[in-house]
Order: C-alpha cells, then structure tokens, then sequence
C-alpha cells in the first residue's frame, strides 16, 4: 500500500521563471491571447499566465494556476507568515492554535479560536460547523490533494468508543461515507440543530467542534498514526480551506468521491477578492475583483504585520496565454505586468535582464527547491543496475559542472537529498556527505571492477528517460549519454511529457511497474525524476524519494531500506531538532552510499515582473501568485 501520492503538478508562482521548470497543462492554439491592459495602464494588474486552472473547487485542485487563483478567493485557518518558511499567521483562526495532549487518542490536538464577523461574499456566516464541514468535504471528494489532510485526519463515524481512522475496514469506511454525506448535504451548518452540534461535538473523531467559534484538529486518524510536526504547513494548502455549505447545497450538494462541475469554474469565499468571468481555454482567463464585503479589514489594523488579511487594493485580469515568444513582448511593452512561463531557459532570462522596465530578481534557493528538485534514478532490481559498482560509477562518470554551467546557463545548483536545500533538517549546507563529484578515473576504476568491465555493457542500450520540457533537459539528457559512454555504458535519451513522466511511475492494470513495459518508449530502468512540494516541510520530500513505497521508488528507483523507512514516520511526528538532525542526516548517509538516486540539480527561480508593481510579497509556499500569498497586497505605482 502506498498511502503517499506524487504531487501531479510543479508548484511554480506565477511571477516565478523557473529555469527547465515546468507545469501541468500546456495549452496549445494558434492566436495569441488578447489582453485589455495596456502600456500605459496604472490600475488593473494584468498577468500572462502560461497553465489554465485545473479547476476552482479547493478541495480540488492540484496544480499551480488552480491553487494560485483560489488563494484569492478562499481562506484557511492559518497561512504562512509572509516571506517565513516557518511561521504562520492566523487568517479565519485568531492565531496558529493551541496545542495540547488528547488523553483519548494518546495524540495532539490543535485548538483554533475562529475570528468574529467573517462572512463569505455573498454574505453569508462563516462559524465553526462550517470549517468542520469543510474539512470533511475535503476529505469525502476524495480527489488528488485528499492525501494532504489524509495524512493525519479522516472520515467520522460518530462514534464515541470505536472511532473511524485511515486504517478501518472497507466496510465501516463505506457506511461511514454514506452517513456523512447525507449530513454534509441536509444539515443546515448556518444554525444546525442541537442534535446535530452534538455529533459535530464528538470527541473521537478528526474534525472537533468545540462552540461555533472553536473548533479542534486531532491528530492520529490518518495514515501516519501520529503526531505531525508540520500541521499548520499542511492546513495552509487550499484543501483546508473554508467554502460555503449554503452556496455548495445550491449548486450541486456533496457527492463521496466526486467532483462538483459547478464549482469546478465558479467560486465564493471569504477572501478579498472575487472571480469573476472565468473562461477556462486558451486565450481566456479571469478577473479578479476586490470583495466590497470582504471582512478582514478590522483585523488587518489590528494585525499590520499579517498580510494574509489586508483587503485587497486593485483588480487583477489573468490571461491564459502560453507562448512565450507573445508573452515576453507582452512584458517588454508594458501590456501586462507580470507573467507565467510553463518553460523558460536561460537565454530568455538574460534578454529580459537588460529591459530596464522590468525587476529580474534571482530569489533565494527554497523556492526553486519547491519548484522541483531534480535526480537520476538507477533502478537497482534490474541489470546493470543491481550492481553497487555500476551505479558508483555512473554517479562519478557525470559532469555535473558542464551540466549547471552549458545546460541552465549556471542558474542551477547541485543538492545532496532526500531532503533539498533550504528546507528545514536538509543536509545541504553542513552535510557529513558531500555533493556528488565529476571524477573520471574513480568512475572507471568503479566499472573495472563490475559486471560492466572491458565495455561488457557496451552493446546493451538502456533507455533513458527525461522529461522534455525545453533545450536544458534536451542537453542535459545530451550530455550524460556522452558522459556514460566513457565508463562503457550506452544510453538512449528518450523524452516523453509530464503525463507520460506520471504513468510510468504507476502500474497498469495487471499490476506491473508500466517503466518494464515499452509504453512512451520503454523500458526505462533508468531516468530522470523530480518532485514538487506541496508546502514546506522536509518529510512531504521524504515520503515520496526515501520511503521505499514512495512514488519514486516504487517502480522508479527501487529503493528499499528498512531504517530509511522507520526514520521517515518517526521524524513526521518528532518536533525535537536533535532528533530531527539525526533522522534526516542518517536517511542522507544511508541513500548516499547507494547511489539508486543520483541527486543532479536544484534548478534557479527567478520573480520577472514590471518595475511599477509594488507590494508582492515572496511566498515560499509556492502556491500563489506573484510570489505572494495573494494578489490582496500588491498595487500599481
């Protein structure tokens, strides 16, 4: 059972040039997309954004321009706070929660006091019961983000001496589902009754309310069984957040396991802005209108330093527009001010930084480290790769300087995994290990003594796999094969899309690993690989590229180690940083010397926007745009 699922997009801001980054929807037409701002223009802030939404419902979406357009529109109990990696702010909460030890579950429980007043747009209450009904929608649509809650949280059976968890028979899961749905979908969570306040009220299950301005998060339900040190980083994603029990009722209801087409292109939340005119194709868009009712104004005077709850101070037109030849002339002349790339290399970056109306600005590494951290996996089941000498070898036969440096232009950097640079516990910067280094005579000194010696693997071609988003990771792909061919192994560069990248980390319908089969152009024992976080905390890394039934492990690398695995669980749920070192430096030293991952490089991200946009704030999250938390603080000067 793989109780963790890949992110199936690139988390990338808007404003954020990702060298070889890349995004999941590619929209291709023939015209350019027409945009009402101008040269001139001193209002509306007007954005050309590569990707289209993969829709508006919050508990929905996974992708970058899904997740950046509902952080306009919705709020969850807390957010981060501005630029920090690791502090929050409290938005619908009055603060971060209140921690406490639930003696009923041997686990934490966070307390959130909710802040008076608020209201979603369309005026209606926003209370306790309705954050208590948004969790659980989350949880029972049962779409790709579900996992993010799942980890900790789960459906209720209302139950007082045999609570529901992610580890309950099919059959109690099934009835329970059945029961909550029905009461997502009749209870009135404006004013509900007695009897139904009292279930929400239950202690032994996920989601507790405790009156209608406090509710509770318990932890221990979810697939990891445990406490959780970055629970307030996971409730800032967008499947927390609060939607409007009335309006969904209106437009659709709940459904287990479904999505909910109206709210797929329509929205109404509690935040400083509306959606509005949203026309989801190529060439189409949204805007973004300051809420008139929004009501977070009094608390952001009482909270100056919270920038998650100014009202908002212009409109904003986003413009689904993803060719880049249309979309950096749109930069260069003013028409918009500031843009989305699903790729963009190094030439472009250094032509728009000689346009003195634009900030090219290289932002520090935890932002390309979320964008996507990149490495080569070597399938070690399967010959030559089965062979530790082998993949010695290949790992010192790359020329990881030439890479960086004629690749991406140097807007690259090396990194030491599973957990990359910047992020908390990762062993970039004080590592017992270091980078993996470019030598040769090691290298062949390593094969001479494999399977492979006197060029014995020579004439046995191993497809190689990389994802073909631009000319970095074409001659990226270009130079390793030159590189291996001296050690006397012979690759063949085959690109594929990020779908293609996705499907052959899965298997098919007979259960085999689809990288052994000749789909997209396999079998590939052996590729290039990449993760995008969700938020920031070192064990979303880990439980995809260390845990031996993480998605790159799988069927990808076959990485499988005992202590690698227990010291992943154990560090999700230890807030200790002596013990955090230690769990992460010991995962590091352990994969370090197997070499079925060969951590390749952190590629440079860039905010691009016009010199006359002021007030965006660096968001580290990755998850909305441009760079900041949301469009609520920026303005045009």
């Amino acid at each position: 059972m793989d109780p963790r699922r890949r992110n199936i997009v690139v988390i990338i801001l808007v404003v954020v040039l990702v060298v070889a980054g890349i995004g999941t929807y590619f929209v291709l037409r023939t015209s350019p997309a027409v945009s009402s701002c101008g040269p001139s223009e001193t209002g509306t802030i007007c954005v050309d954004q590569a990707e289209i939404p993969d829709s508006l419902d919050p508990a929905v979406t996974f992708s970058t321009p899904g997740w950046a357009a509902v952080q306009q529109v919705y709020q969850g109990l807390v957010n981060y706070n501005g630029s920090s990696v690791t502090s929050f702010s409290g938005v619908l909460a009055a603060n971060n929660g209140t921690v406490s030890y639930d003696p009923a579950t041997g686990f934490e429980s966070y307390t959130f006091e909710l802040r008076s007043g608020i209201t979603f747009s369309n005026g209606d209450p926003y209370n306790a019961y309705v954050q208590w009904y948004s969790l659980y929608r989350s949880l029972l649509l049962q779409q790709g983000p579900q996992f993010i809650l799942e980890q900790n949280f789960y459906s209720t059976n209302f139950s007082t001496t045999n609570p529901l968890s992610y580890y309950s028979s099919n059959a109690s899961v099934h009835a329970a589902n059945t029961t909550l749905d029905a009461d997502l979908n009749n209870w009135n969570f404006d004013t509900p009754t007695a009897s139904e306040i009292a279930q929400m009220e239950i202690a032994n299950q996920s989601f507790r309310v405790l009156n209608a301005s406090a509710i509770a998060l318990n932890l221990g339900y979810g697939y990891l069984d445990s406490n959780y040190t970055y629970l307030l980083a996971s409730i800032s994603a967008p499947n927390s957040y609060a939607v409007d029990p009335v309006w969904v009722d209106a437009n659709g209801g709940v459904q287990i396991g479904q999505v909910n087409s109206y709210l797929a292109s329509n929205t109404m939340g509690t935040g400083p802005y509306l959606l509005q005119n949203y026309n989801g194709v190529g060439g189409g868009g949204y805007t973004l209108t300051p809420n008139p009712h929004y009501w977070g104004a009094t608390a952001a005077k009482a909270q100056p330093w919270n920038i998650n709850l100014p009202a908002a101070n212009t409109t904003v037109d986003v413009i689904f527009q993803d060719a880049i030849d249309i979309t950096t002339n749109d930069l260069t002349t003013g028409a918009v001010q500031a843009a989305s790339f699903a790729y963009i290399g190094p030439s472009t970056i250094a032509s728009l930084e000689g346009d003195s109306s634009l900030a090219v600005q290289a932002l520090p590494t935890i932002y390309g480290a979320t964008s996507g951290s990149w490495w080569i996996f070597l399938n070690s089941s399967v010959a030559p790769f089965n062979n530790l000498s082998v993949r010695e070898a290949i790992t010192h036969a790359i020329n990881y300087p030439q890479i960086i440096q004629q690749a991406f232009g140097g807007y690259a950097q090396q990194w030491v995994g599973p957990v990359p640079p910047a992020y908390p516990y990762n062993n970039n910067v004080t590592a017992q290990e270091p980078y993996y280094s470019y030598n040769l005579a090691l290298a062949q000194q390593e094969i001479a003594a494999s399977p492979c010696a006197a060029n014995a693997c020579a004439g046995d071609t191993v497809n190689y796999m990389y994802l073909n988003t631009g000319n970095d990771w074409v001659e990226t792909a270009q130079f390793l094969e030159a590189d291996l061919k001296t050690i006397g192994i012979t690759i063949n560069p085959v690109g594929v899309g990020l779908d293609q990248l996705y499907e052959e980390q899965g298997r098919d319908s007979n259960g085999q690993c689809v990288s052994a089969t000749t789909a997209n152009g396999g079998p590939f024992y052996m590729g290039q690989e990449f993760y995008t976080s969700d938020y920031i905390s070192p064990d979303d890394w880990t439980q995809n590229d260390a845990l031996s039934t993480g998605s790159a492990n799988g069927c990808m690398a076959g990485f499988s180690n005992a202590t690698v695995d227990s010291d992943t669980y154990a560090a999700a749920s230890d807030a200790n940083p002596a013990d955090l070192t230690a769990y992460y430096t010991n995962m590091t030293n352990i994969m370090y010397g197997n070499y079925s991952e060969i951590w390749l490089v952190v590629p440079t991200s860039f905010a691009v926007y016009s010199a006359n946009l002021q007030g965006f704030v660096q968001n580290p999250m990755a998850s909305a745009e441009p760079f900041a938390i949301g469009f609520n603080t920026d303005w045009l000067k």
